[in-house]
């Protein structure tokens, strides 16, 4: 009797040969500034995988149509996966987190309150929503020509149906790089965790800091099912079989709305509490501090009293930093929204590995932006689209959300601490400010509001194409 063989774990030496077979914006991100995520319901499961078949070869193809360039994407949910008919054997395999969905985590995660998905748009969360397909386009007319091509599929198979749809329009430059800031003001992207063994280039400061000071890309299997991770060769393999998992990923769509009016109106209130005067540069440190960087993208931690534009705009320097020195928050608060999210050399409470809970993002603004020096609210839908890569959902973004995001404990702060950005705020909310004249922030208000999100398995090309076949 022959014995079974394990699966292979890949490393990092594999990736480059297998680039082709993972989805567009997973290991790069897709530097064209128009978006439009498509929120969908499969009625039927046959008619939907010959919806899948005819979308395939548009996957990844960044085609020009009638003279616009688009590239087409595709994740589904765990309710979306079982009416494409993958097997019970296969559906059995992936992670728990992953099938409950986000809406049953949200307590979880802090999603309560104003957060909660009972508030959410679109049905997102829900049973309904089976996948989402989402383009990036050079122009708002290749935004539309996508959407047509995807309906007119959609009508000549019939099974599917549109759900919700969010568009996204970076405020950035025409090539897409978020050199305009979000819409609070701040710069970014600035750094991303690099993958080892891909092609996108990264920087000191980017990755995990080596004893000799130097700093190395992560594991693949960080963010890409089927590599060797970070705990080495020996990971959980899920899902099965191999060859549905591998060059896959699992990513968390998040619609966070920003009340840009309320920021900049606290801004002046915190800085008479912090420091008794509300001057333009004491209400862009308070937004340093809250932020751990200076809207220019200069760290805190390198500059901590005056912005510093020439470390902003130089890639080798504006990352290259650990808070090595900073124990007690001097120079950047440890409650600081980016220090949260990624503590780096920080002493935690609750012992960790930080480089075990990093994420991808490839977030996109939505909405335009409110004029400056507005302090009242206009109405408009602003904000940003996060998409989250990450292997592991639980161990990544819920981990992040519900231990760094929610509170100050683990890092040895007061319980009532909140992230002064993303976190829930409200009565009793605090966040720890040293060095200013009195040193807390109270009371902080709710900036940020999610409005939707769900838990999607993007498949590698090879695996969608077993999907559309049956093979798992």
């Amino acid at each position: 009797m022959l014995a079974k063989t394990s699966p292979p774990i890949l490393t990092s030496a594999d990736l480059k040969a297998n680039l082709s077979d993972i989805q567009d914006n997973i290991v790069a991100p897709i530097l064209m500034r128009y978006g439009r995520h498509v929120f969908l319901k499969f009625t039927d499961g046959t008619k939907a995988r010959a919806w899948l078949r005819e979308m395939f070869n548009r996957v990844n193809a960044r085609s020009e149509e009638h003279g616009t360039r688009f590239t087409v994407n595709i994740g589904f949910t765990y309710e979306g996966l079982k009416v494409l008919g993958l097997s019970q054997r296969s559906l059995d395999t992936f992670p728990q987190a992953f099938q409950m969905g986000i809406r049953a985590r949200a307590s979880l995660v802090g999603d309560v309150g104003p957060n909660s998905p009972q508030f959410w748009e679109g049905g997102l969360g829900t049973a309904d929503i089976h996948a989402m397909a989402y383009f990036r386009t050079d122009s708002e007319e290749g935004r539309e020509e996508a959407t047509d091509m995807m309906r007119a599929v959609m009508d000549a198979t019939g099974g599917v149906e549109d759900r919700f749809v969010q568009d996204t329009t970076a405020l950035a430059n025409e090539n897409g790089i978020g050199s305009e800031g979000e819409h609070f003001g701040f710069a970014d992207p600035i750094s991303q965790p690099p993958i080892e063994g891909a092609d996108a280039p990264h920087y000191p400061g980017d990755g995990v800091l080596e004893p000799d000071g130097t700093w190395r890309p992560l594991k693949p299997g960080e963010f890409l099912l089927g590599y060797e991770d970070e705990s080495g060769p020996n990971n959980v393999p899920r899902p099965e079989p191999f060859e549905l998992r591998v060059n896959g990923t699992f990513m968390v769509f998040r619609k966070l709305y920003q009340d840009v009016a309320a920021f900049r109106r606290y801004l002046a209130k915190a800085a008479k509490g912090l420091y008794d005067t509300d001057d333009p540069y004491h209400q862009d440190l308070v937004a340093a501090k809250m932020m751990g960087r200076w809207r220019s993208g200069c760290p805190l931690d390198l500059s901590p009293e005056a912005d510093d534009p020439e470390i902003a705009s130089d890639p080798m320097r504006r990352n290259d930093f650990s808070y090595a020195g900073d124990d007690q928050g001097h120079r950047c608060p440890l409650g600081s929204h980016l220090r949260r999210v990624n503590p780096r050399e920080t002493p935690l409470k609750r012992a960790t590995t930080v480089r075990r809970h990093r994420l991808i993002r490839r977030g996109v603004e939505y909405g335009p932006r409110l004029p400056e020096g507005v302090l009242e609210d206009d109405g408009v839908d602003r904000g940003l689209v996060q998409l989250l890569i990450q292997a592991d959902i639980e161990r990544q973004f819920e981990f992040i959300q519900k231990e760094w995001i929610a509170g100050g404990e683990f890092i040895g702060l007061d319980r009532d601490e909140r992230d002064p950005i993303a976190g829930v705020g409200g009565t009793g909310s605090q966040m720890m400010v040293p060095g200013a004249k009195r040193p807390f922030l109270f009371d902080l208000p709710n900036f940020v509001t999610v409005k939707g999100g769900e838990y999607l398995f993007v498949p590698g090309v090879n695996a969608l194409k077993g999907i559309i076949e049956q093979k798992f």
